[in-house]
């Protein structure tokens, strides 16, 4: 039967009567309200508890595109986002005209309708332009390859249902999609572990559906003796000639309200074709079929009835696959309500049955995503030019039709791709938990070996197995939560015959914000630290990474010495070292990204001739307790004494300190932490030129929660500090967070009494990093500063919007 469709006016005068009487309660649509009611059943209290898998992956949306404004997870408020070679952060994408920053879209005028009812368009998400926006790893290449609507994004008020969804249930921010490719690729490595990069087969970077032969992750299922089913409607047939479920051949229009948009990849496998009931790879074809001519209307619930009734019957196998028609799966330029009501339906067919529920993990993904950006960069294997990989890396390239290793020139990486929503709703999932392990599609089916012991899916590459978990880490199997919510109506009210709408950023752009209360977080199995070593000759920095954790770690190291950033992936209990050259003039300037926001920066500058600038190193361990770190504060190879001083950036825990260390000496110190999460800028008193930053979160609590700073621009704010008195040591330290960043931010004196942007100031410097100091005499043409009482600004991006002043200045 047809939906009679709730309107969005329906829909907020509903959540209002809901909201007087729900007692300030959380209100969530009445699927999610009910899902998080039914209690977990087992007897085991472990993974063993969980009997059924329920797998739904939807079209074409970023992580940053519907959950970059969602509290507490790694979006828009991220305290330490990458920076590109311009030195901006990387949501400043640069475009023909400038820059492009995300925005919430505005409905078209006139429009009555919400922005997730309304038939976005959407953009290139092929191999060449996705690579083109990773531009090996600058990342800077968005708005260029996917235009300016890549940074489009959605909030919680266009998405009422996912965003109650991601509050409740764990939410995964660092789960990404397999390839930076398109859909078919990206979905061969869910439901077969690869993109056919395995020995007898060719890989597939494209939605070339041919050639399909290798063995599917279902028939490894079959082998196990573990059920399983896919849950589609089959539109005008699963066979070739009716596109395995899109439309008849010969036509030229996809199926909408029905079918399955092709994206039942085992119907392309040779093995899976012309096959008859009886046999074991069957089960590819079950599917409801609701209107075989491809007539079918809007909103027609019997397109959940063989969900329903297997639930209903208790005939829920153990594992699930659910694919959507072409207007529910999400893929621009459908909207994203439609995926709403079809995800909300499917909830509500699994928990028809409390017993059933609650054995059950719903997990709801996205295949890639589309041209939307993600602010992430994702872990790529490095090449030997770009990095170093104590992991094996075969089968991890694409080279003219052949899978590689990464060592032949032209080698391409296929991916990590960018990161893509993934919600894990089940009884062992509640409670509003932020996961900030690195998974991919493979991970899914890692998670099913987990729980059914499974062979080892051969398919997955050694690389990948390595770098992205299994998603167990995002389950809570022995204290699962208990609580309960209220409910509002959820909506979609798509208009069957509106046209498509193109997006475009506003004149006037500013950064979106992001809801800053911290989350509790899932415990990590990351472990890990990156010390720097200085040489005078050669002159280099040598960068070690020591993963004394389990899983293991990739690390990007951006500089403006380098082409590209380098890449590491470090195996479990394992070290990498790796040597960067400094520049010329002995500068060095290197940033490593690890992840759950891990930082890590080395400045300084030891002279043309390596005999300038100092030695010291700073090196942190563990702490006594997640409470605090050990800062070690190494002089034993500098000549001289050095006074460090140390600064809390980000979160407020230490007051800024000075410790006098002696030639060949070192000293630890114990530095406070914010729930585990630090961010520490420590410089020496005698070189403006040196700088090193400790940044993330080392040492989990054993009740870990997000990142305090995200979005947080009380804690998380502006700072200048001034050292010196004469014009020629006169010195500021200085702290931007990202949302007050630019490579253009200035530091000026004024005269006292005048204002910047009245009155010009007398002498100025640029402050262009988001940490780092500055001084007044190393920019030529400042005029050498009398006497007297001044006013110093810290001032945003060559304009003069106050970041932080006047402070006075006494000469």
């Amino acid at each position: 039967m047809a939906q009679t469709v709730t309107s969005r006016r329906d829909f907020l005068l509903n959540t209002t009567r809901l909201a007087a009487t729900a007692a300030g309660a959380t209100l969530v649509p009445p699927s999610i309200a009910k899902a998080y009611s039914i209690a977990a059943q087992g007897t085991s209290g472990t993974l063993n508890d969980v009997q059924h898998i329920v797998i739904l992956m939807q079209e074409n949306r970023s992580f940053d595109h519907y959950f970059g404004s969602l509290r507490a997870v790694r979006g828009f408020g991220d305290p330490r986002p990458f920076l590109m070679p311009s030195g901006y952060p990387v949501w400043y994408q640069p475009s023909d005209a400038s820059f492009v920053l995300p925005f919430h879209p505005t409905p078209p005028a006139g429009s009555k309708q919400a922005n997730a009812d309304i038939y976005y368009d959407g953009m290139a998400h092929d191999w060449g332009s996705t690579h083109a926006a990773w531009n090996n790893g600058t990342y800077d290449g968005w708005a260029r390859a996917k235009s300016a609507g890549t940074m489009a994004h959605f909030d919680e008020g266009d998405l009422p249902f996912y965003h109650a969804l991601g509050k409740l249930f764990t939410v995964c921010d660092s789960y990404h999609c397999s390839m930076l490719g398109p859909t078919d690729p990206n979905r061969l490595y869910l439901w077969t572990g690869c993109c056919g990069n395995v020995p007898l087969s060719r890989p597939h970077i494209d939605n070339d559906t041919s050639g399909y032969n290798w063995t599917t992750f279902p028939e490894r299922l079959n082998a196990a003796g573990v059920s399983w089913k896919v849950y589609q409607d089959k539109g005008q047939g699963l066979d070739s000639n009716a596109g395995v479920g899109e439309y008849e051949r010969g036509t030229t229009t996809d199926l909408w309200w029905n079918g399955n948009y092709g994206d039942n990849a085992l119907l392309n496998f040779r093995q899976y074709k012309n096959i008859n009931p009886n046999t074991p790879l069957y089960p590819a074809y079950n599917g409801t079929q609701i209107d075989a001519q491809g007539r079918s209307r809007p909103y027609d619930y019997d397109l959940f009835k063989n969900l329903r009734d297997d639930v209903a019957n208790g005939a829920l196998p153990s594992v699930s696959w659910v694919v959507a028609p072409f207007a529910y799966c999400e893929h621009p330029s459908w909207a994203s309500s439609g995926g709403e009501w079809y995800v909300s339906n499917v909830l509500d067919a699994l928990t028809s049955n409390p017993d059933v529920f609650a054995r059950t993990v719903l997990l709801i993904m996205y295949d890639e995503n589309d041209g939307y950006f993600d602010h992430v960069p994702p872990p790529v294997p490095p090449t030997p030019a770009t990095g170093l990989s104590n992991v094996s890396t075969v089968a991890e390239f694409y080279n003219n039709g052949l899978a590689t290793d990464g060592t032949a020139p032209g080698d391409v990486p296929y991916g990590l791709g960018p990161r893509v929503p993934l919600v894990v709703v089940s009884p062992w999932s509640k409670g509003g938990k932020v996961n900030s392990q690195v998974f991919d599609h493979t991970s899914v089916i890692r998670f099913i070996e987990a729980r059914f012991g499974t062979q080892q899916e051969s398919n997955i590459s050694p690389w990948r197995r390595a770098v992205c978990g299994d998603l167990t880490s995002a389950f809570d199997f022995g204290s699962p939560d208990a609580s309960t919510a209220a409910v509002f109506l959820a909506a979609s009210n798509m208009n069957p015959s509106a046209g498509s709408v193109a997006l475009a950023p506003p004149t006037m752009q500013s950064l979106p914000s992001q809801p800053s209360e911290p989350r509790p977080a899932c415990l990590l199995p990351y472990r890990f630290s990156i010390k720097g070593s200085v040489a005078r000759q050669p002159m280099k920095l040598s960068l070690g990474i020591v993963n004394a954790g389990a899983a293991a770690v990739t690390i990007v190291a951006s500089s403006p010495n380098l082409p590209t950033p380098r890449r590491y992936t470090v195996a479990g209990q394992s070290v990498v070292q790796d040597d960067i050259a400094l520049s010329a003039s002995g500068d060095y300037d290197v940033s490593a990204y690890g992840p759950n926001g891990s930082l890590h920066e080395f400045r300084g500058n030891i002279g043309a001739n390596g005999n300038a600038g100092a030695l010291c190193e700073v090196g942190w361990s563990l702490g006594p307790t997640a409470a605090s770190v050990t800062i070690h504060l190494d002089n034993t190879r500098d000549s001289q004494a050095h006074v460090f001083q140390l600064t809390d950036n980000a979160y407020g825990k230490n007051a800024y300190a000075e410790v006098a260390v002696a030639a060949g000496a070192a000293q630890d110190i114990q530095w406070t932490t914010f729930s585990g999460w630090h961010d520490i800028a420590i410089r020496l008193k005698d070189d403006a030129n040196f700088l090193r930053r400790l940044a993330g979160c080392p040492q989990q609590p054993q009740a870990p929660s997000t990142d305090p700073a995200i979005g947080n621009t009380t804690l998380f704010v502006p700072a200048c500090r001034m050292q010196g008195t004469t014009p020629d040591t006169l010195r500021f330290d200085y702290v931007a967070p990202p949302w007050a960043h630019s490579p253009k931010n200035w530091i000026g004196v004024f005269r006292a009494g005048q204002t910047p942007g009245h009155d010009s100031a007398v002498a100025w410097v640029y402050a262009p990093k988001s940490v780092g100091s500055a001084l007044l005499a190393s920019r030529p043409g400042n005029p050498r500063l009398a006497a007297g009482v001044y006013a110093v600004w810290y001032l945003f991006d060559d304009g003069y919007k106050p970041l932080r002043g006047p402070m006075r200045l006494d000469i």
